[in-house]
């Protein structure tokens, strides 16, 4: 609710009430219908543009592709339901396997902190890796309220490990702008992070420097800094300077208190990361220490995030339907391969967690070939890569074509 405050939230209320009964929702919402003439009319939303314009909601609780889609999770989720005698809402949630492997990640994380404060070089490149995987296999699942049932774990657990950015900007630029608005241009804020120096979208205008991206060169040097100089940085920066996340998401003003808690997370988070180092190793011992770990965090982060909708079938793609558009946008990788599944906390199902953001990702695969099935009923496109090779290639392609004057 806190999110949606003063915003267009039918894509949000949408594609997290899949589970509730239609006619139990709407007796809610009932209840908060403004009814009394003029009350409407002082109600201003954060941002003009943000009217719904973008997806057709008429007749969409009798959209056959919806319907079908959401018979698909419920079919999937009522045996688990019934063995565990839950409901189907806490059945969607992370399965205890999963969370005794996120367990077993955190313990194998924080068993190589000692190693790493004391200086040693490979915990230079196996702890920001099983950093990653700690974060990408809970911290992502929490900020989509999907790896509870109990709130209080979702919001509270991301503040332990807020390594890719502050929970609360990822909430704006993911949750609110990416999954709300996918590859729609001036709103979704992942199309706009670095438009200065890559272009992966034609909403962004074309520069002489863009000429040059299309190199690997290019793009390492620019997912090396996109986490630590980008997310927990400028982005942050930008956002609570001018109230809007990349320009394109509303950010809502800070009261006091949170503000003091927010600069208090971020000055602990480059305490941790960039400063420490100085204060206890020799000075080109410490640039090791502060660079090598954020570079291989970042470029783990970027390999496993833009391969999954910024391709040449993904990034122009576009739907009036809202869940066709999630998956007309989406690329999946590696459906069957294990590792893909771990390395990338299950984003490699991008289609599926588009389509299902408030389930937790331990589901997807089960639920991939499901969905494939109904697409291809619907005749809705199903775009996938064969894993991290392919799916890399495809975004590299498409990275070089938009290099080109347009």
């Amino acid at each position: 609710m806190n999110l949606a405050k003063d915003r267009d939230a039918t894509a949000l209320f949408e594609s997290h009430h899949l589970l509730s009964p239609r006619l139990k929702m709407e007796k809610i919402l009932s209840k908060y219908k403004v009814v009394e003439k003029g009350v409407a009319n002082d109600l201003k939303l954060l941002d003009k543009r943000d009217d719904g314009a973008h997806y057709e909601w008429t007749n969409y609780d009798s959209d056959p592709f919806m319907n079908d889609i959401k018979q698909v999770l419920i079919d999937y989720l009522q045996p688990i339901a019934r063995q565990r005698g839950c409901t189907l809402y806490q059945a969607s949630k992370a399965t205890p396997r999963r969370l005794f492997m996120i367990g077993i990640l955190f313990v194998t994380f924080l068993a190589t902190i000692p190693s790493y404060i004391n200086g040693k070089y490979w915990t230079l490149f196996v702890t920001p890796q099983l950093a990653w995987v700690c974060s990408v296999n809970y911290w992502h699942d929490c900020l989509h309220f999907s790896l509870s049932s109990d709130w209080r774990i979702n919001a509270w657990l991301p503040y332990v490990m807020p390594l890719l950015c502050s929970p609360w900007m990822w909430y704006h630029q993911h949750v609110i702008g990416h999954h709300a608005y996918t590859n729609i241009g001036y709103k979704d804020p992942d199309l706009a992070h670095a438009p200065q120096l890559l272009r992966e979208h034609k909403s962004i205008s074309w520069k002489p420097l863009h000429q040059t991206q299309g190199t690997l060169r290019r793009i390492t040097s620019v997912w090396s800094i996109a986490v630590g100089m980008g997310l927990n940085i400028f982005s942050d920066l930008r956002a609570n300077l001018k109230l809007s996340y990349n320009n394109v998401v509303p950010y809502i003003k800070l009261s006091q208190p949170r503000m003091i808690a927010h600069i208090v997370g971020r000055f602990y988070y480059f305490y941790m990361t960039f400063f420490w180092p100085f204060l206890v190793f020799p000075p080109s011992k410490a640039l090791l220490w502060a660079i090598i770990p954020n570079v291989m965090y970042s470029l783990t982060f970027m390999i496993n995030s833009q391969i999954n909708h910024l391709t040449d079938e993904c990034s122009d793609a576009y739907d009036t339907n809202f869940f066709k558009h999630q998956v007309v946008t989406a690329q999946n990788f590696g459906i069957h391969s294990w590792f893909c599944g771990f390395y990338s906390g299950h984003l490699n199902l991008q289609i599926e967690h588009h389509l299902f953001p408030n389930v937790n990702h331990c589901h997807l695969r089960h639920l991939a070939p499901m969905v494939e099935k109904v697409c291809m009923k619907h005749n809705v496109p199903y775009h996938k890569a064969k894993g991290y090779v392919d799916a890399f290639q495809k975004h590299f392609h498409h990275t070089k074509e938009m290099s080109k004057r347009q």
